[in-house]
């Protein structure tokens, strides 16, 4: 049963990886219109912060994939709800179509089951499942700022402020109930500073309010790290 588990996990690794390297090349066509450039951000970045976040997410995932065949964890309690979370993380954003409202329902579920997988990871030396979580926290609060803009007279900028701070205030909440592991909040911290960087120039408020998630994040961080 242990191993069939891992097959599936397995499987569910490689369709998020080979999901993950075609949407960076493919889905800036996809998703196209006002607000959605947030959205690319993390699955098809321009930044090199982004970029560099998505590589170390894509590499964690590998690894974990790895360390799963030499070593499988006992029990299912990880596996079991990680593996819709990469499924629906890997289909999602072309199965959405760009439609955000669809992305962000699903996005929060993925986000749910890879918080039970991560609280259910701690002291099993698994950091790739809270910083995927921590990655789909960020993602999730994209598709609710492109979803309060579509579906509001609310602006992208006013938007993106008003999803990132209950991101952040989710991320802390989720941190202090996932417990004593730091992958989370660095996923958070990080996709949180590359915000910031790509919008300080061209969207000052959704700048500030990444900056206010980063110190109320970082805040968490050390508290989990200590």
């Amino acid at each position: 049963m242990a191993r069939f588990r891992t097959l599936l996990h397995s499987s569910a690794s490689a369709l998020f990886l080979i999901a993950g390297v075609s949407q960076a090349v493919v889905l800036p066509g996809r998703w196209q219109g006002p607000g959605t450039g947030l959205i690319r951000a993390y699955l098809a970045p321009e930044s090199v912060v982004m970029w560099a976040l998505l590589l170390a997410l894509w590499a964690m995932v590998a690894l974990d994939l790895v360390g799963q065949w030499i070593e499988p964890s006992e029990g299912a309690g990880v596996t079991t709800p990680i593996i819709p979370s990469l499924i629906l993380a890997a289909i999602l954003p072309w199965a959405a179509g760009g439609q955000p409202v669809l992305l962000f329902l699903g996005l929060a579920g993925a986000t749910g089951a890879a918080l039970i997988a991560a609280r259910r990871a701690v002291g099993r030396h698994r950091p790739a499942i809270g910083f995927l979580a921590g990655w789909l926290t960020a993602l999730t609060s994209a598709a609710l700022a492109v979803t309060v803009a579509t579906l509001t007279p609310l602006g992208m900028a006013a938007s993106a402020a008003l999803a990132i701070l209950p991101a952040a205030a989710v991320g802390a909440a989720a941190q202090a109930w996932i417990g004593p592991a730091i992958g989370y909040s660095a996923a958070l911290i990080w996709a949180f500073c590359a915000m910031a960087v790509s919008t300080m120039g061209s969207d000052p408020l959704t700048a500030i309010s990444a900056t206010l998630g980063i110190a109320a994040m970082t805040v968490v961080l050390v508290r989990a790290a200590s």
